[in-house]
């Protein structure tokens, strides 16, 4: 922080943080495209000065639909979250369009966010989607407010998922409509059921206001024996 304010001979006498917050947005955003490209390091005083320019949001919208550099994308998207500006469907694009992984899993993270704002969008297209984008899509609706649409399908892609039961259990959970219950209290009776999965399902049980008190015998269990013997470590070491 120091260091940004003190004056360099480099910069005409300025100091980082001057520097480059007398450039626009479009300018400042075609300095670190530049960056990525060539392979040099980005200033934490470029992306600082770009978080000030809020009201240029056209501008990032634009370098958005322009850039071809995975690294420029994810650059930008959180320097709009630290402004907490989320374009909704073009996240919503990157997900359903295959882009990198990277980029999908950060549109994911931020959709989440917006839940409530992409939850229609999500809703009529969840169908023709694969199973990756779908699984996807639930974590977003996982944070969106209550709708008998949402959970209808949150459910069904519970039931749906039973070797990702510990993945939608969790956002069962985050959900957090009751009337998941009987179908928690259903799959963690599944006699083939593993360690990992039913301590998620018994959490997600739990957090909704249920419980499950059996006693189970996983000493058999790969999960089990793997969660137990690192537990044992620990506590040895």
């Amino acid at each position: 922080e120091e260091f940004g304010n003190n004056t360099l001979k480099e910069l005409g006498g300025k100091t980082p943080n001057e520097f480059y917050r007398e450039y626009t947005a479009e300018e400042l955003l075609e300095c670190l495209k530049e960056h990525i490209e060539k392979g040099v390091s980005v200033s934490d005083f470029l992306c600082e000065a770009l978080m000030t320019k809020k009201d240029s949001e056209k501008d990032f919208l634009l370098a958005l639909d322009t850039a071809k550099n995975d690294e420029f994308i994810v650059y930008i998207m959180n320097i709009l979250s630290s402004m907490d500006i989320i374009p909704a469907p073009r996240y919503f694009e990157y997900i359903v369009l295959n882009y990198p992984e990277d980029i999908s899993e950060l549109a994911t993270e931020l959709l989440s966010k917006r839940a409530d704002q992409v939850k229609d969008l999500i809703l009529s297209q969840f169908a023709d989607l694969d199973d990756i984008k779908k699984e996807r899509f639930c974590e977003v609706l996982s944070y969106s407010s209550k709708d008998d649409k949402v959970f209808d399908l949150l459910v069904l892609e519970f039931a749906r998922n039973k070797k990702k039961a510990y993945i939608y259990a969790g956002y069962l959970a985050r959900y957090g409509d009751e009337r998941a219950l009987p179908f928690l209290l259903t799959a963690i009776e599944e006699p083939k059921i593993t360690y990992s999965d039913f301590e998620e399902i018994r959490f997600a049980i739990e957090a909704l206001g249920g419980e499950y008190k059996k006693e189970r015998d996983f000493t058999k269990d790969l999960s089990y024996k793997k969660i137990k013997g690192e537990e044992k470590d620990s506590k040895e070491s």
